[in-house]
C-alpha cells in the first residue's frame, strides 16, 4: 500500500447531498492530462464521453504513460491481521479466474451467532484479500465499534482478483464473475459461515470502488442492498486510461461506468473521495450525472490509506442502516 506517514491529518469525511452544476461540454484536446484538469481547477470544461468520439483505434499503448493514478505500492509481505475480531480465510480453484486458486477472508463481529447479512469487499491494485482487514486500513474493526454501539450487525468478505480489474480480460479472467458467480454462492453454502447473500452490501476502494460499481451494475437492486466507495478508478476520458484497466479502446467502451450511472437509480450509493485524490475530478463528473443523487463525501485527503480509513465509519454505518432496512 502507499505509504500516507506524510499526508496532513485530514478532518472527518462529512455527508452531503452532492447536487452538481457540471455539465458534460465539449472533449478537451488529448493533449491535456486528467492532471492537468485538477490543477486547472473547476474553471476548465469538464471531460465528457464526447472524448469518444474521436474513430482513433486506441490501444492499451497509446494510453500507457498517463501516470500513477491508482497504482498503489505492491504488497511485498502478508498484510498483518488485527486479532479482534477473528479473520477466517481460505481458498477455492476459480473457474472464473482461468483456472487460478483463489483466496478469500471473512470476518464476522464477535459477540455476534445466527445468520449474518454480508458486505463484499472489491480491493485496490496491488493489494489482496486481507489488505481490508491488515491494520491499515482494519474494516472489521469499524464494523465491531459499530456492532458495539448497538447497531445491527454483519459480515465483511473479501476475494482476491489480482489486478484484474473486475472484467473479463485477454487472459480468461474476470474477477467480477468469479465473485458474482463463485464466491458470494459460496459464502452463502458454508455453514461455518452462516450467511445471508440474498441481498448483500458491495464495499470497495480505488480499481475495486470501480470494482464495486460495476458489481452492483450487474446484479441491481433486486440483489444488493446499498454499495459504498472510496477514490474510485475511472476514467472519463478514453485517451487517459492506464492498461492495467482496459485491454483496449473497445474494452473501455465496453466496461467503463461512465454512460451507465441510470442503473443505479434504485440503488443507494455513497461515494467518498479525497479534495486531492487523482480521481476528484473524475468522481464528481460520474456522480453529477446519478439520478436520485449519492450520498457523497469528502474532505481533505488523497489516494491513501489515512484518508480510506477516515472515512469507513461513515461508509460502515451507511452500508449498515441499508442491510438492516
Amino acid at each position: 500500500m502507499a505509504d500516507d506517514r506524510s499526508t496532513p491529518v485530514e478532518t472527518t469525511p462529512h455527508l452531503s447531498e452532492f447536487s452538481s452544476s457540471l455539465t458534460s461540454g465539449g472533449a478537451l484536446p488529448r493533449a491535456i492530462s486528467r492532471r492537468g484538469l485538477l490543477a486547472g481547477g473547476a474553471g476548465l470544461a469538464v471531460l465528457g464521453l464526447g472524448a469518444c468520439a474521436s474513430n482513433d483505434p486506441l490501444t492499451p499503448h497509446g494510453a500507457a504513460h498517463v501516470g500513477a493514478d491508482d497504482e498503489l505500492a505492491i504488497e511485498t509481505t502478508p498484510a498483518t491481521i488485527p486479532n479482534d475480531p477473528p479473520v477466517v480465510t481460505g481458498e477455492f480453484v476459480s473457474a472464473k479466474m482461468a483456472g487460478r486458486p483463489t483466496r478469500w477472508a471473512v470476518a464476522r463481529p464477535r459477540g455476534v451467532t445466527g445468520e449474518l447479512p454480508v458486505v463484499v469487499v472489491a480491493h485496490a491494485l496491488n493489494t489482496n484479500e486481507k489488505t481490508i482487514f491488515s491494520h491499515g486500513l482494519n474494516i472489521q474493526g469499524f464494523v465491531q465499534q459499530h456492532v458495539d454501539a448497538g447497531n445491527p450487525p454483519f459480515a465483511v468478505a473479501c476475494a482476491d482478483v489480482g489486478n484484474n480489474y473486475f472484467h473479463l480480460r485477454t487472459d480468461g479472467a474476470d474477477g467480477a464473475a468469479m465473485i458474482i458467480d463463485e464466491f458470494v454462492p459460496m459464502l452463502e453454502q458454508s455453514p461455518e459461515l452462516d450467511l445471508r447473500t440474498d441481498k448483500i452490501g458491495l464495499f470497495g476502494w480505488s480499481m475495486g470502488g470501480y470494482g464495486a460499481l460495476r458489481i452492483g451494475a450487474i446484479l441491481g437492486p433486486q440483489r444488493v442492498a446499498a454499495i459504498a466507495v472510496s477514490s474510485p478508478a475511472m476514467w472519463a476520458d478514453p485517451a487517459q486510461f492506464p492498461p492495467r484497466a482496459f485491454d483496449s479502446y473497445a474494452d473501455y467502451r465496453a466496461n467503463s461506468m461512465f454512460g451507465q450511472q441510470h442503473v443505479f437509480a434504485n440503488i443507494p450509493l455513497m461515494i467518498s473521495v479525497g479534495t486531492s485524490d487523482q480521481f476528484y475530478m473524475y468522481t464528481r463528473q460520474w456522480t453529477a450525472d446519478l439520478h436520485p443523487p449519492a450520498a457523497f463525501a469528502t474532505s481533505p485527503g488523497g489516494h491513501t490509506n489515512r484518508y480510506w480509513r477516515s472515512a469507513l465509519p461513515d461508509q460502515i454505518a451507511f452500508l449498515g442502516r441499508s442491510l438492516a432496512a
